[in-house]
């Protein structure tokens, strides 16, 4: 077995000695950002919150109950699995809760057939997953599977299932098999929004659009299974395990204050819980999302969107709306506009400003910050929203920026899935040259994403390339990197050079390059790299992770480096270059770093969607002012900060910090003056933390 190894690596070592021209042939986003960061993560056994009530129970008579939810008000349906393969159909608004209906799962469920559901009301669908990245959409009337969808952007089985009818827009879980994906509810536009390594053991998915969160069920030890509470930054905040409960599966809210979740023991049984809920306001005025500009956009100019909710319990009428876009701390944009109304109660509309606003060029990245101001409203928590635009469009560039990770590491499967590598440039490295020898390509051949993460410890690579459509052993892409920047090769380091290929499955190999010669040490896998290819798009993709580090086969790489960097992409069994970066750097040139371009590690990143972001700005305390208040901020290093007080027009009213702060919380006081020292008149007023180029905005209210 040995030998058979010794000769493997030395086959490899011949094929790869004479380079890659001889070689045989990668905006929560929330939905919204967080105002500060959360309380610590709930554990697979934790109970924070006290029990919702427990209204009744329903025991159930089959075996292997897995899904279970409300379907037209007055009725409750429960999947079965194994043996069973049905869905049985019960009067919920019964006491007895008898059973009056039930029929077979066709068209693909086996095993443990329908997973969790959820259903539709304005159109009267059911949605249940299944295995297989897969879900039916049946008629809740028919019983008929009009639809069915297989989930973009994820693996696995379609175990939790959540809608949202405000968003029209789903989600899935499978346990800790596959991350938590939001997904259009055709199935199309899936991109993570968890890791899966953080979902536990979580079976089902309900949307509670009332109290603005997801609960989770987990199916963990009997026992030490809770009910997660998750916010819309998908950070669980809370959590309940009612006495006598033990394992979770399917879950879903019924009428907006009940939760149906099913309990898998002997006998199972559906538990319905009541939430003891606050009456809404009497006028309360809150943004529910930013319509456009979109998370991602190409070079263009748009009308910008917002969508309102009224949150209390009176109509309302004449609600003013404002919009600002900030770019690395300047305002490019600020819109005034009111929406007429009259708004219902519970309510939701859409306020198109009537200013068209211009986006820079690809690559470019907004905040955008909606807000309202109606008179007397009496909750100001839900008046703000913000997030990011970036502007997408491929970059030819002689430069490579790689920016630090800020809102989830990418999964790598091999599918670039929409907003997944959102936070990098897309960089267009066509080998319009021909450099590679197979003759100069179009432009868009190869679309590469480059992001790393110095807290997870690596560095990702992506590649798209949208003119292959196959995938054939030996296709491949190579990286290098001259990590010193010294245009040389140091006598004991490959300084990051690999070889990430195709070869009936996905491996990166490390092989070291020492000074300027021909000689490779093939050194083989590289320990804790992951590389995954698809042609799941309609066409190759690759996905790459390489681990920083000091040994040999690691990336030495920090923030604020400058390093050389040279890349090749070959398909068609690796004899076809279409990818080739630098574009001036010729073939005979390829293992000579004198000639690499610069690919510099930047330094900024914006707010995170997670407890661990980078920088946070808490709510002013008091938050109406009327004489002083306490304004919080949060910086996880050492970072040029600068915080300020801001009118309804934009205009700064007051600076209150300016310059390098060390890392920590720090609290300035403001007393409600301006830089003049003159008291501001009542009003609405913002304060904004603007951190290395990035900016996050909150609202007070002066009154006397």
């Amino acid at each position: 077995m040995k030998n058979s190894i010794v000769m493997l690596c030395l086959a490899l070592g011949l094929v790869l000695a004479s380079g890659p021209a001889n070689t045989p042939a990668i905006k929560v986003m929330s939905d919204v950002n967080p105002a500060a960061p959360h309380r610590p993560r709930v554990g697979s056994s934790s109970t924070f919150m006290d029990a919702p009530e427990t209204v009744w129970t329903k025991p159930l008579t089959g075996t292997y109950n897995v899904g279970v939810t409300p379907v037209q008000d007055t009725l409750m349906w429960v999947s079965a699995g194994q043996t069973e393969l049905r869905i049985y159909v019960f009067n919920i608004k019964d006491p007895a809760r008898p059973l009056i209906d039930s029929f077979a799962q066709t068209g693909g469920p086996s095993g443990w057939g329908i997973r969790d559901m959820a259903w539709k009301a304005s159109t009267d669908e059911v949605f249940a997953g299944f295995d297989n990245r897969t879900f039916h959409v049946y008629d809740a009337t028919t019983h008929i599977p009009n639809h069915t969808y297989t989930i973009s952007g994820y693996s696995g089985t379609v175990r939790g299932f959540g809608y949202n009818p405000v968003q029209d827009s789903c989600w899935t879980c499978d346990f800790t098999n596959a991350p938590m994906t939001k997904f259009s509810i055709a199935g199309a536009n899936g991109h993570q929004v968890k890791a899966a390594a953080s979902m536990g053991s979580a079976y089902g998915i309900a949307v509670d659009t009332l109290q603005h969160c997801y609960w989770i069920s987990q199916a963990g030890t009997a026992g030490s299974s809770p009910i997660w509470m998750m916010d819309t930054t998908y950070t669980v905040v809370d959590s309940f395990n009612p006495s006598g409960w033990q394992i979770g599966a399917g879950i879903e809210v019924w009428k907006d204050t009940y939760l149906l979740a099913l309990h898998q023991t002997t006998p199972d049984a559906v538990w319905c819980f009541k939430f003891d809920i606050v009456p809404p306001l009497d006028h309360d005025i809150g943004v529910l999302s930013i319509t456009a500009p979109p998370a991602t956009m190409g070079q263009d100019s748009v009308y910008p969107i917002v969508q309102i909710k009224n949150f209390g319990a009176n109509p309302e009428s004449i609600i003013p709306v404002t919009c600002w876009i900030d770019s690395l701390g300047t305002r490019v944009y600020a819109g005034i506009d009111t929406l007429a109304g009259p708004l219902a109660a519970g309510a939701t509309a859409y306020d198109t400003f009537p200013t068209l606003w211009y986006s820079g060029p690809p690559g470019a990245e907004y905040t955008v910050t909606m807000f309202t101001e109606l008179s007397g409203d009496l909750d100001l928590t839900n008046d703000t929203m913000v997030r990011t635009t970036e502007i997408t469009g491929a970059v030819f560039s002689d430069t490579i920026h790689v920016r630090r990770v800020a809102k989830g590491t990418p999964n790598i499967d091999g599918i670039i899935s929409d907003g997944e590598w959102g936070g990098s440039v897309q960089y267009d490295i066509s080998d319009l040259a021909g450099r590679g020898g197979s003759g100069a390509q179009p432009p868009g051949s190869v679309l590469a994403y480059y992001l790393y993460d110095s807290t997870a410890g690596f560095m990702y690579f992506a590649m798209d390339c949208p003119n292959y459509s196959g995938r054939a052993d030996y296709d491949q892409f190579g990286p290098y990197l001259d990590e010193d920047g010294s245009q040389y090769w140091s006598a004991d380091s490959s300084e990051g050079n690999y070889w990430v290929e195709y070869v009936g499955g996905d491996s990166v190999i490390y092989r070291a390059l020492l000074d300027i010669g021909p000689t490779v040490w093939l050194y083989g896998l590289v320990p804790g790299a992951v590389s995954k290819s698809s042609t799941t798009s309609g066409h190759l993709q690759f996905e790459t992770k390489v681990p920083l580090g000091a040994q040999k086969y690691q990336l030495d790489i920090k923030p604020g480096d400058t390093v050389g960097y040279f890349q090749y992409v070959a398909v068609s069994g690796g004899s076809f270059y279409n990818g080739w970066w630098p574009q001036t750097l010729l073939s005979s040139n390829w293992a000579n770093p004198q000639y690499y371009g610069p690919m510099i590690f930047e330094t900024e990143v914006g707010i995170q969607e997670s407890p661990s972001a980078e920088f946070a700005l808490y709510k002013a305390s008091p938050s109406i002012v009327r004489d002083q208040a306490h304004i919080s901020y949060y910086v996880a290093g050492r970072s040029n900060v600068n915080l300020g007080v801001y009118d309804v027009t934009g205009t700064l009213v007051k600076t209150l910090a300016s310059g390098l702060v060390a890392p920590g919380v720090r609290t300035e006081v403001w007393n409600r003056t301006d830089n003049s020292g003159d008291r501001v008149a009542n009003g609405t007023y913002f304060y904004r933390l603007a951190v290395d180029g990035k900016s996050v905005s909150s609202k007070a209210i002066v009154l006397k």
